[in-house]
């Protein structure tokens, strides 16, 4: 029940690059919080913070989200958040257990099969300075990226949803994950995923996750990431 669950704390950053505002993956926590109804907090962050050891012992790996919450474990990685408040609510994973079954391996398949190869991209795009270095690499991730985007739009086929007859947490995490795609301008050779995007990003617990998240980081500046310690 609703007023059984303690109040959620997810954290956030206080600041990213506008190529990155609308795509940092806490918005997959608070999506996932809106579509239940579950009350939840945002806990701002700087770069100092996730690389202090208090922060390190909650996320190894220094990243956001991690989604506290009293009375149990601290959970870390926006694909174990979303499945555990799914599992936990009742709601976006189908009762059937073969559906069930399913939804849980697309969202496996968005974080493991396609995630990786559109970061690969972004990391080309964004975060590469030498141009000589970027005009070599590119190509080839560029090719591996929209192959598995083919793959992706064929499994797809002429399907709504990739499981059942409606939207469920495979769907939230595979259309977060194009994003990356989106920003790139990649997604755009790929119709059938452009439209099935658009069906996921049309709910409004997704509207939200991402205009409260933007509102913050427009309310910060570079500056208040504070990258090395006062």
């Amino acid at each position: 029940m609703l007023e059984d669950i303690p109040l959620i704390t997810i954290t956030a950053m206080k600041w990213v690059p506008p190529f990155a505002a609308g795509s940092v993956r806490d918005h997959r926590g608070r999506w996932i919080l809106n579509e239940v109804g579950w009350a939840y907090q945002v806990r701002l962050v700087d770069a100092p913070t996730l690389a202090s050891a208090e922060y390190r012992t909650l996320q190894p790996f220094g990243q956001v989200p991690i989604m506290e919450e009293d009375g149990r474990p601290t959970l870390f990685e926006s694909g174990a958040i979303v499945l555990d408040v799914a599992t936990r609510s009742g709601k976006l994973l189908p009762s059937d257990p073969n559906q069930r079954a399913e939804t849980i391996m697309w969202v496996i398949a968005a974080l493991n099969s396609i995630e990786p190869f559109l970061m690969n991209l972004a990391e080309v795009e964004f975060f590469m300075s030498d141009e000589t270095e970027k005009s070599l690499r590119r190509p080839a991730v560029l090719a591996a990226a929209k192959k598995r985007l083919g793959e992706l739009q064929d499994a797809l086929g002429g399907r709504q949803w990739l499981v059942g007859d409606s939207f469920t947490v495979g769907g939230l995490m595979m259309s977060s994950v194009l994003k990356i795609a989106s920003s790139l301008k990649v997604l755009e050779d790929f119709p059938a995923l452009v439209a099935y995007q658009a069906r996921c990003f049309e709910r409004p617990a997704y509207r939200k996750a991402i205009d409260d998240q933007c509102a913050t980081i427009a309310r910060h500046r570079m500056e208040d990431m504070r990258y090395e310690e006062a």
